[in-house]
């Protein structure tokens, strides 16, 4: 991997930035391109990763029937939003959106720890209780929807429904 100097100044220190690139393939992504730029007198550091391989876009409905379901391994893509409508509960991409691989464990687990910071309003400990519910495995049905522009996202089960974007 070659640095390069660049004309670009740090926003921290305003010494010349190093600039890196370097490809890779990786799992459920495929190729990606890492541009990095680097300033070696601070430290600043910003990576930007460029994808390669697109599918079409696509919409995954996953319904939790029962606990196990909760094992169900999902992979989210970093262009993907994840939406639980019985909860009212949505994941968005943001500018540094990273993918990542969990659980509909995990997924909830996630919303049940953000909702904490909101503090305890009568609705957010409503919210956390059913959460916990649904974790201890309560009747209680929720449907998982990635909405994914990238077509990269995946839920490891045969129930899934895949419905493709125009």
């Amino acid at each position: 991997m070659e640095e390069i100097k660049t004309e670009a100044r740090c926003p921290n220190c305003n010494e010349f930035l190093f600039y890196l690139e370097a490809d890779n393939d990786i799992p459920y992504e495929g190729k990606i391109t890492i541009h990095t730029y680097l300033c070696r007198n601070c430290s600043y550091r910003n990576v930007t990763i460029e994808r390669h391989d697109r599918e079409s876009p696509k919409i995954i409905k996953f319904k939790i029937k029962n606990k196990n379901d909760l094992k169900t391994i999902v992979y989210r893509s970093p262009d993907a939003s994840v939406q639980i409508p019985e909860l009212d509960a949505e994941i968005s991409p943001g500018i540094a959106s990273k993918g990542y691989i969990t659980t509909v464990e995990g997924i909830l687990t996630s919303i049940k720890e953000k909702l904490a910071i909101m503090g305890d309003g009568e609705d957010v400990n409503y919210l956390k209780q059913r959460i916990d519910g649904i974790l201890s495995g309560a009747e209680e049905k929720i449907t998982i929807i990635i909405d994914d522009n990238s077509g990269k996202s995946k839920i490891n089960s045969g129930r899934v429904e895949i419905i493709l974007k125009e």
